[in-house]
């Protein structure tokens, strides 16, 4: 099995760590774990990880979907996690063609299998 590389940008400390424990215990590596939009970027071009998981409403002048537009060019595949609940928003994140946007609380099962999906096309 490939050991995957996720990148979570999640600016509630809380929750960046309940995802990195979900992730390590579904076997991928959380490198790196990111707060704001600005280290996102950074972090994006510098490790190239192999799927980003991000917050919309993040740290830092960038939000999550500025950070799509940024490093778009790297081809890395993003599901969003939000737990805003607004149709301009929404409407603005899918305009970054995200492999997928999932609403907080999400159930455990849909984010582990939304993100098998999006790596095994990564594996073709």
């Amino acid at each position: 099995m490939v050991n995957f590389r996720v990148m979570v940008v999640e600016d509630d400390g809380i929750i960046a760590l309940g995802l990195q424990y979900k992730l390590e215990s579904w076997g991928y590596t959380v490198d790196p774990m990111v707060f704001s939009g600005e280290d996102a970027v950074e972090k994006s071009f510098q490790q190239k990880p192999d799927l980003i998981l991000m917050d919309i409403g993040v740290k830092g002048e960038l939000n999550g979907i500025e950070v799509a537009h940024q490093i778009k060019e790297l081809n890395i595949p993003i599901i969003y996690i939000t737990g805003l609940d607004d149709e301009i928003v929404t409407q603005k994140a899918m305009e970054t063609v995200p492999y997928a946007l999932l609403k907080k609380p999400v159930n455990n099962d849909v984010l582990k299998n939304t993100i098998q999906s999006a790596l095994e096309e990564l594996d073709k």
